[in-house]
């Protein structure tokens, strides 16, 4: 059972070594009921790194969400060095509404961070898991999926650049992931999770995974595995211990890069309302002018024939097939650098 306590109360470095705990940390974000947020911690036997890991920053994303009570299930505290701390649900607003943003304010979490104490409900929620969070890890990793809205290819986003330790260390990580389609982001634009890790240089990760408000197996694996991979490359595991995760193999896999900024709010948009039947499939390879699909009216016409603006991956298509006129439909990442 859950302790109750008052967020302004929350120390995550007073838990005893070889524990677990299971936490509801009660907080005032201006509605008629406080918030109950839910957070899970393991104390390793000895001292090391504290590892975040953030699930349901969209309450329409469910992966991160399985993957979060997976490690709390499985891991027992013998087994860790440092402190892994996990919250299932970052925005329990919009996890009751099964929504992409708040249905209380209308604001999308992954846009207000590092948030405001007396601001919506949203920015004093994204407030205190930039303070009383983000600010005390040594990493962090921000598990999301395409929801209801957008398909997404399985990758793991990271900071790129190695002319700095956060960003070296962001892509050390990213690389033993497991993961073979890395997001390589030069530039991180504000209001993220990230962009908070990032000015509090705390390094980080963050998956996209299919979505659908589904959970795909493999998706559903990948994360899994993935987080006992980061925690090996932490030094938060033993290489030789093996038990829950042992599919999770530690030979590192060949892996894709492609590069921009990772905004899906920048995709391309339907020029119709209609139906979009791709002709491609996620993660393939695209050459500039190439069909991505066609939106079709209901009277069999072809409204648009949607083709690719540049070489690269396709990383986004649309979550159902009754697209809308100004939507995002599709999102090509580029392969090269140079072209981001």
């Amino acid at each position: 059972m859950a302790v109750r306590i008052e967020i302004d109360r929350y120390d995550a470095k007073s838990a005893a070594r070889g524990t677990k705990r299971s936490l509801e940390l009660i907080a005032d974000i201006g509605l008629a009921q406080p918030l109950e947020l839910p957070v899970l911690q393991i104390e390793g036997a000895e001292a090391g790194k504290t590892l975040l890991v953030l699930a349901g920053v969209h309450g329409d994303e469910y992966e991160g969400v399985e993957t979060v009570l997976r490690l709390y299930r499985d891991l027992q505290p013998e087994r860790l060095k440092g402190s892994l701390i996990l919250v299932p649900q970052a925005n329990l607003l919009s996890y009751r509404g099964g929504t992409r943003v708040s249905p209380e304010d209308g604001a999308n979490m992954a846009r207000v961070f590092p948030g405001n104490p007396e601001g919506t409900p949203t920015e004093r929620i994204a407030w205190h898991l930039h303070h009383r969070f983000i600010a005390q890890a040594d990493f962090m990793l921000d598990l999301h999926s395409g929801g209801t809205h957008y398909a997404v290819s399985t990758l793991v986003g990271y900071y790129h650049n190695d002319g700095t330790e956060i960003g070296r260390r962001s892509r050390a990580a990213a690389e033993a992931f497991g993961i073979d389609l890395l997001w390589a982001h030069e530039t991180i634009a504000p209001g993220r999770s990230v962009s908070s890790a990032l000015a509090l240089n705390v390094p980080w990760l963050y998956t996209e995974a299919y979505g659908g408000r589904r959970i795909r197996r493999d998706d559903a694996q990948s994360f899994y595995d993935g987080a006992f991979r980061l925690m090996r490359h932490l030094g938060m595991l033993s290489p030789e211990q093996s038990g829950a995760e042992s599919t999770a193999d530690m030979q590192q896999t060949a892996s894709r890069r492609i590069y921009g900024d990772g905004n899906f709010d920048g995709s391309e948009t339907a020029e119709a309302d209609g139906f979009f039947i791709p002709a491609v499939s996620l993660s393939s390879d695209v050459r500039k002018g190439e069909r991505i699909g066609t939106i079709f009216g209901f009277d069999g016409s072809e409204l648009q024939h949607v083709c690719a603006s540049r070489n690269g991956v396709v990383v986004m298509l649309p979550g159902t097939p009754a697209v809308r006129k100004g939507e995002p439909l599709f999102m090509v990442a580029p392969s090269d650098i140079s072209q981001a």
